[in-house]
């Protein structure tokens, strides 16, 4: 790798300026900004996550953009994409909502994940959507990478040096240096150094860049190392292919995974090889097109009954639904490779474009489609247990569970009002706060409907252990005055029975009954039992998420002619078993005690 000289650097700096103002401009706000979060704050995704999501989405959709436009002849009558980029990140900006509510729904994140992954796949093929070119596609897939590299390179050294350096003057000079300075740092070498960096090294006049330089490295890389990992992929295939015939099994839904994983490292050696492929001395490279693609073709059938086998089985998720999209591009792209006479190689990254903008809106998109395939399902169980006098197989209860759980998580609970003849946005319970919304309280609804099952059907596996908890968090407040008592002490619980002295009295407690006593050292008579397993049978009626409770539903007060006692559960974590005992983890309590 070449080192470029003081005067190379100033000058690519300032081509770059010049060629991406925007694009630079953006970065260093976004920086600016991420750096001054982190000095006022001092956590950097605290409650800013609508603002740092739009500006890590910005960069690629304005490099992109500027990509595009070069190709036009009239450069200036397009710049009016790039104020149509700014817009549409604003958009995202006003949908995407405040850091309160940002994960109350996965579709928000799931959106954002498709959009950056869509920017990055149109800087892979906006500078070739209106000409085409494979030698010059590929200089500027290798120059790309490059640029790439060589930034992170550089900031990363950058970035060590400048550490050293405050440690340096940390240890020789007494100076007391802030642990967030080295986050900064790291935020202003990955947001200004390392994308200028990266803009200033990215090819110019790419169509016009046709000649192909195949250095040693990458032909051993694809030769040796790609194209064996192949081999190995299509061979674990091919061997569970059999496997499964000769056993008349179904394959695992996993599969498909491996399935997509292994085409994919095909289209990038097919990238890789594309332009010298018929002209280098290799025989594996020679004839890697078409034998991968033809013998991809029976793993793609193992794909679609691995995928179909789930979505017959439990419906279409999120997950689902991009897998099978996947593997109907994959289809697309063997046919297309195969019989196509331009085999223009832009088409895999365009076509996974469309796929990721069009699946992440719309009626035909993911979320509305898994949130149908969900609602039929469970209509149909539903019918089926009411046709059988309300009583339910242990599958069955256990897959009306899980999706019920589903479309909560997806906001969509109010689908299956119809279905159940209730009003389940009337069992969401009252919000502690009120920028989250209440628990949907699902042991109510189960109670209400009054799906009995049948103890024959239910498996091992479907004797599961619901766990309860309720941690200490950021904003968690209790308080208590003290003067009030006579004593008071905070204890800790892991898991064992024990008894803890607190001054004039001995606090016991049983984990196996889960039982509690207070009890004075002086008079054995005088004692008290704390309902601790009523308490935990009381709060199993809710959320496992102790969370959304307010703090008055983990307060015990009692009272005797010679003792008050007032307990308050701070943290606790147990487990209800499918027999509904109970089992405790752990738990801390503050206790308070009044002599009468």
């Amino acid at each position: 790798m070449k080192i470029p000289s003081l005067v190379e650097i100033t000058a690519k700096a300032e081509s770059a300026a010049k060629r991406f103002p925007i694009t630079i401009i953006w970065s260093i706000l976004g920086t600016l900004y991420c750096i001054g979060l982190l000095e006022d704050t001092g956590e950097l995704f605290e409650d800013k996550e609508n603002v740092l999501l739009t500006l890590s989405l910005g960069i690629s959709w304005l490099i992109g953009t500027q990509f595009l436009i070069e190709q036009f002849k009239n450069k200036n009558k397009w710049q009016w994409l790039k104020l149509l980029v700014l817009a549409l990140l604003g958009l995202f900006y006003w949908y995407y909502p405040s850091a309160y509510h940002y994960d109350q729904n996965p579709i928000y994140l799931t959106r954002f994940f498709l959009y950056i992954i869509a920017g990055h796949l149109f800087v892979f093929f906006a500078p070739f959507i209106v000409k085409w070119n494979k030698n010059a596609y590929w200089n500027y897939l290798n120059l790309t990478g490059t640029a790439i590299t060589r930034s992170l390179f550089f900031s990363g050294i950058l970035y060590l040096g400048l550490v050293l350096a405050l440690v340096a003057i940390e240890a020789l000079f007494d100076v007391t240096i802030k642990g967030r300075r080295y986050g900064q740092l790291f935020i202003f070498c990955l947001g200004i150094i390392n994308t200028w960096i990266y803009l200033a090294d990215f090819p110019k006049n790419i169509l016009k860049n046709t000649e192909i330089h195949f250095n040693k490295p990458i032909e051993v890389l694809v030769k040796y190392i790609l194209i064996p990992l192949v081999i190995i992929y299509l061979l674990i295939l091919y061997a569970y292919s059999g496997k499964i015939v000769l056993e008349w099994k179904l394959p695992k839904g996993w599969v498909s995974y491996l399935v997509i994983a292994l085409s994919i490292l095909g289209y990038i050696i097919q990238i890789i090889i594309n332009p010298v492929q018929k002209n280098i001395k290799s025989w594996t490279i020679n004839r890697f097109f078409p034998w991968f693609y033809i013998v991809l073709i029976p793993l793609n059938i193992l794909l679609f009954v691995a995928i179909f086998r789930r979505i017959n089985d439990y419906g279409i998720t999120e997950n689902r639904y991009f897998v099978l999209a996947i593997a109907l591009w994959n289809v697309a792209m063997i046919i297309y490779l195969l019989f196509s006479k331009n085999k223009a190689l832009k088409v895999i990254p365009i076509s996974l474009f469309a796929i990721a903008i069009l699946s992440s809106f719309g009626f035909w998109g993911a979320y509305s489609v898994s949130n149908r395939s969900q609602t039929k399902r469970f209509e149909k169980i539903f019918t089926a247990v009411k046709e059988k006098n309300n009583t339910a197989t242990g599958s069955q209860l256990s897959q009306l569970k899980s999706i019920l759980k589903f479309l909560e998580e997806h906001k969509k609970v109010t689908n299956l009002n119809t279905i159940t003849q209730l009003n389940l946005e009337d069992y969401r319970e009252k919000p502690v706060d009120s920028l989250q919304p209440g628990y949907l309280n699902k042991n109510k609804i189960w109670e209400k409907l009054d799906i009995k099952v049948d103890p024959t059907t239910i498996t091992d596996k479907q004797k599961n252990d619901v766990y309860y908890s309720r941690h200490q968090y950021n904003n968690y407040k209790f308080s208590e005055s003290v003067s009030a008592y006579d004593y008071f002490t905070y204890l800790k619980y892991f898991n064992t029975s024990k008894t803890i002295d607190a001054g004039e009295y001995e606090i016991a407690l049983d984990m196996d009954t889960i039982q509690m006593s207070i009890s004075s050292k002086k008079d054995a008579t005088n004692k008290i039992e704390i309902p601790l397993r009523e308490k935990l049978v009381s709060l199993s009626a809710g959320d496992p998420d102790l969370r959304n409770l307010d703090d008055d539903n983990f307060t015990i007060e009692l009272k005797t002619k010679t003792l008050d006692i007032k307990m308050h559960l701070s943290e606790l974590n147990y487990r209800v078993k499918y027999d509904k005992s109970i089992v405790i983890n752990n738990f801390s309590a503050f206790i308070f005690i009044k002599e009468n």
